[in-house]
């Protein structure tokens, strides 16, 4: 059975802002006040994802090490800014340890992946390495910044029993064990639901591109299966390494809580 490819032109992209005038018009209906917001947002993506096409075209062009290793260092330096930025609470070096957070992440999965499980040739393949890489920061970003809120709010609501844990000689990583516990599940819960629900009520994204684009559902199931177990492994190394690296910083050398550090979330 030979495979259909659909070939989307710019006419028909603009065909799909029915649906987009649909929203807009439904929620003007309901007067939620969203008109605006989701207007903008449409206007941004065609605009962001153009640039970003023409943009992708040219890296996928540079067939160079370094400058892939250039670029996703870039990225890197990026995603750490922003988790920085979007941090409510503000720790002191939260910028530092969002960037080897994500850089050890980053490493370890890519590596992995390129080198061993898709076994790239050569294995700075732009191809390859842009894709997954942006995948892994962000789906590392958006757990480490979950998993920082959390434990936040962790320690501000169980300041009394960390210290009463520490008037009682339990060590640092004792006193605050229940609040890092939580602060995990509250990271990962998204990702194992994803687990859980995947090929029961959704296809993934880029499994439905796959398919779109003509490889048949056996390879495509493959690459998601991959892409899921990257995700979870990605969410879980970001969050375990930003959580030791954080929880430092609320004590001092002879561990005592840093209390004046909880007072800023009030």
């Amino acid at each position: 059975m030979e495979h259909s490819f659909y070939i989307i032109t710019w006419p028909d992209i603009f065909v799909s802002l029915v649906l987009v005038a649909f929203c807009i018009g439904l929620i003007k209906w309901w007067r939620v006040g969203l008109e605006s917001s989701i207007l903008i947002g449409t206007v941004r993506t065609f605009v962001q994802l153009s640039v970003m096409g023409y943009v992708l075209t040219w890296f996928f062009a540079q067939d160079h090490w370094l400058f892939m290793v250039g670029l996703i260092a870039v990225m890197i330096l990026i995603a750490s800014f922003e988790g920085y930025r979007r941090q409510e609470v503000k720790v002191p070096g939260y910028f530092l340890i969002v960037m080897f957070s994500m850089a050890i992440t980053v490493v370890l999965i890519l590596g992995t992946i390129m080198g061993f499980i898709l076994d790239v040739k050569p294995w700075y393949s732009p191809y390859a390495m842009i894709p997954i890489a942006g995948m892994i920061i962000g789906n590392g970003l958006n757990s480490l910044s979950l998993t920082t809120n959390r434990l936040m709010s962790e320690l501000h609501h169980r300041e009394e029993e960390i210290e009463l844990f520490l008037s009682l000689g339990a060590p640092p990583k004792a006193a605050v064990e229940e609040s890092m516990k939580e602060s995990v599940k509250a990271a990962l819960i998204p990702n194992i639901n994803a687990l859980m629900m995947v090929g029961l009520v959704q296809i993934p994204g880029v499994m439905t591109g796959q398919i779109l684009a003509g490889i048949d559902p056996l390879i495509a199931v493959k690459y998601q299966i991959m892409i899921m177990y990257m995700w979870i492994t990605t969410s879980t190394l970001a969050t375990v390494l930003t959580q030791l690296l954080v929880i430092r910083k609320f004590f001092t050398p002879h561990q005592q809580l840093r209390r004046e550090m909880l007072r800023i979330s009030d």
